[in-house]
């Protein structure tokens, strides 16, 4: 006699990342048990990872922050769960580029810059952002880049020519790039920038000492036993037209082959991996392959690298009150003349460390800097030993 969950339909979610686990447990809670998840990692997570290396406290190697508040299942989950941090460092003002008096700027000789000038300049940041989120600007701006825009708005600004400023004025642009994920403003449509829509309220920049890794628990542990498998990376996705499938599954729609030769039988399949897997592999991922325009789609689709660097030291070097260390470039590879077409591979793999605007504090561990590095010179870095990249980054 068939037990209740054999009359179900059979589900496979591809990828146990926070999209993964997200479907799995909707599913779970309207009923449908039948189901597994193959994640091809050692973990569950994706993009979530949450380590321990110095002690108790979660450091987040990979997502960090919680946007806004209304309307955010994550936000709301965190805090029916009480993963919440304490209100010394969860909540961080939601302004384009986010300053606080505690942020130290220094120029490259060592000078550090006086608050009010650096106020100065990135209110007026924050305000051009606005506008341009907000599609606030002349409609014969709509065909420039968002770097394009903010060079000609602070041009005409009455800060313009004021000591620092330009230098600073570049500092945010180099922030900015880390919250657009993209390598440089001068790549960004202005006229894009304001269909992402922002969540109201703060966001949060640590979930306490379990960290993210307390939100993948929760729903980790709403999933069937024996749903999750690890170590699973899926080889092809067989689905209706296919001429290689299974014959034994054909009561099933799909059949999902792993590479290590165990099959899935199906009736639906849910496929959430990154778009960078996607463009990688869709073309053999799937048999048939996807229609044409899906394809195009995958193919067009863009996205953008940004990386962290943690720098970890015997005792901290810096005030008590100090949230960041802020470096203020005279030049880098975001400015109009680092950027140039001819020199900025050149100035990407020599002053890759340019694009790093600064170093953090890191919650919970008070003697550990965390810097941010976007793009091309994100890329390069990555490809160099973590000694040498410590060694630039401490110099």
């Amino acid at each position: 006699m068939e037990s209740q969950r054999d009359n179900q339909p059979r589900v496979v979610i591809i990828g146990a990342g926070f999209a993964g686990l997200g479907a799995a447990t909707t599913l779970v809670k309207h009923g449908v048990k039948n189901l597994v998840l193959l994640e091809a990692l050692d973990r569950a997570g994706g993009r979530v990872w949450t380590h321990k290396p110095f002690g108790t406290a979660a450091l987040e190697l990979g997502a960090t922050w919680i946007h806004g508040q209304k309307d955010n299942p994550l936000y709301q989950m965190a805090q029916e769960r009480g993963l919440l941090a304490d209100d010394e460092f969860k909540m961080v003002s939601c302004q384009p580029v986010s300053v606080t008096s505690q942020d130290y700027f220094f120029n490259e000789q060592g000078k550090l810059l006086p608050p009010t000038e650096v106020e100065r300049v990135t209110c007026l940041f924050g305000r051009l952002m606005s506008e341009i989120n907000q599609q606030d600007y002349k409609l014969e701006c709509e065909s420039w880049s968002v770097g394009e825009y903010l060079d000609h708005e602070f041009a005409l600004s009455n800060i313009s020519k004021a000591e620092h400023s330009e230098d600073i004025f570049e500092w945010c642009k180099r922030s900015e790039c880390v919250d657009e994920a993209c390598n440089s403003m001068y790549e960004f449509s202005l006229s894009q920038l304001g269909f992402y829509t922002a969540l109201d309220g703060p966001f949060f920049n640590s979930l306490g000492s379990k960290g993210y890794q307390g939100l993948l628990n929760v729903l980790i542990d709403q999933l069937p036993p024996n749903s999750l498998r690890c170590h699973k990376p899926v080889q092809c996705v067989q689905w209706e037209g296919s001429t290689s499938s299974d014959t034994t599954v054909s009561k099933h729609s799909v059949n999902v082959v792993c590479e290590d030769g165990e099959r899935f039988p199906a009736d639906h399949v849910i496929v959430t991996v990154s778009l960078g897997c996607l463009k990688e592999r869709a073309s053999t991922l799937f048999d048939p392959p996807l229609p044409k325009g899906k394809m195009e789609a995958i193919q067009r689709l863009g996205f953008g690298t940004v990386a962290k660097i943690f720098l970890e030291f015997s005792k901290p070097f810096w005030p008590e009150d100090c949230a960041g260390i802020q470096m203020v470039w005279e030049q880098g590879p975001e400015s109009p003349k680092g950027y140039s077409e001819g020199s900025r591979q050149q100035s990407w793999r020599s002053e890759w460390f340019k694009r790093i605007g600064g170093f953090d504090c890191v919650p919970m561990h008070r003697s550990t800097l965390c810097g941010w590095i976007t793009g091309l010179a994100a890329e390069h870095m990555e490809t160099l030993p973590e000694s040498e990249v410590g060694d630039v980054c401490v110099r």
